[in-house]
């Protein structure tokens, strides 16, 4: 498309450069034909003095006259229907040009101006933020390092619009502080748009999104990642954005489901916690604390305390939740009326979106069907003491999780 643009940006320089080329030698013959004054009007009035033959008039003068008009309509004539073809490529060039142009922006205020790689990594890979935890009085409680999630897989689970609603607003409680003007932030509707222009050029392939996980996995109990691939195998008929579908896929044994779920649930270490749901559901998961949060800190975090969950949404209801995310106004259960900060973790809300202007990531999502069902079913285990009891990761980025809350 830029060699189309390129091309016919040049026809349009020679054409522009052979017509100004004819005016300035017309001109110049004009200048050339006129003379100094010399005498009196009588003698120099041109309609007074006597000019060119017919003969010599309608002889080569005028010959040279028509056939440099027409070499210069001929010129004319080819070149802008080559200039009206190529018109299309010239309007996708610029639109690429433009991109470019927003994404190098985007990169800009990523690095430098709101300086998101402090906290979020260099490409999104995730990191680390300090943060003062203060009580209900204002009063300095303790300083932590709270786990900032990578940021190169976020649209995999989150739309355009779930973005910029995060940038915007921020969230309350956390490093996260509203960037956008409608939550009080610095930047401007164009820079927030341009970070999530630059977002887009650092998201993950399909099969990274989904071995990361995978790998993850594998590594903590290789036994546990071959029975999941053996039913995410037996499952491959299912659509993997059919909601129905997929609530009717293969499952695990309950205990597996227990342990993978318990990995997913708390594991903050895999890709900076951005697979996480006690990210937002434990206080004090994301600094390393999790179900020992301060005071002020109680029953959840960002989101909502999930233990008891299972009085109060039947698994169709849970599974739907985590499948497709929540939308803004809609009525979830008990918890009132959704918003745009609860992601979908099975359905890509950016696929099929590319004639849009949106990018097409394909049909990959965070979580396949089987794990999914797995972080239901632990999560519908929180408040059971004798199911949910045995932590498989307990490093400081990744605390361990009793089932007590």
């Amino acid at each position: 498309m830029m060699v189309l643009a390129s091309t016919q940006r040049n026809i349009g320089y020679v054409v522009f450069a052979v017509v100004a080329v004819a005016f300035i030698g017309w001109l110049w013959a004009n200048l050339r034909a006129s003379r100094a004054e010399a005498g009196s009007e009588i003698e120099l009035a041109a309609n007074r003095k006597p000019y060119l033959s017919d003969e010599e008039l309608e002889g080569k003068k005028l010959n040279l006259a028509l056939f440099s008009a027409a070499g210069l309509l001929a010129i004319i004539g080819v070149a802008l229907p080559l200039y009206w073809l190529a018109e299309p490529g010239r309007q996708e060039g610029a639109i690429e040009v433009f991109q470019e142009s927003f994404v190098d922006r985007g990169l800009n205020l990523y690095e430098q101006g709101a300086q998101c790689v402090a906290c979020h990594g260099g490409g999104g890979s995730g990191g680390n933020a300090t943060f003062i935890i203060n009580d209900q009085n204002g009063q300095f409680v303790s300083q932590v390092s709270w786990i900032a999630p990578a940021l190169d897989d976020v649209l995999y689970r989150y739309s355009e619009e779930g973005v910029r609603y995060v940038l915007n607003y921020g969230r309350p409680g956390s490093p996260m502080a509203a960037w956008g003007g409608p939550g009080g932030g610095p930047l401007t509707t164009q820079q927030i748009d341009n970070i999530i222009d630059y977002l887009w050029t650092v998201q993950k392939s399909p099969e990274e999104v989904r071995t990361t996980l995978d790998d993850a996995v594998k590594a903590l109990d290789a036994g546990l990642y071959e029975r999941m691939l053996q039913v995410r195998g037996s499952n491959a008929d299912v659509v993997p954005n059919g909601t129905v579908e997929a609530v009717d896929a293969n499952r695990l044994s309950r205990a597996d489901e227990l342990a993978l779920g318990e990995i997913i649930f708390g594991n903050q270490e895999i890709a900076a916690g951005s697979y996480s749901c006690a990210r937002c559901h434990v206080a004090g998961a994301s600094y390393g604390q999790a179900f020992q949060p301060f005071p002020r800190l109680q029953k959840g975090a960002f989101g909502p305390d999930l233990a008891g969950i299972q009085t109060e949404a039947t698994e169709q209801q849970h599974f739907d939740l985590i499948w497709n995310g929540m939308k803004p106004g809609v009525g979830y259960f008990s918890r009132k009326q959704g918003n745009p900060q609860m992601p979908a973790f099975g359905l890509n809300p950016n696929t099929g979106q590319s004639e849009q202007g949106v990018p097409d990531l394909g049909e990959a999502s965070m979580l396949a069907p089987e794990q999914v069902w797995a972080v239901i079913t632990y999560e519908r285990n929180l408040s059971n003491d004798s199911t949910v009891k045995s932590p498989v990761v307990g490093t400081a980025a990744s605390p361990t999780f009793s089932g007590q809350n």
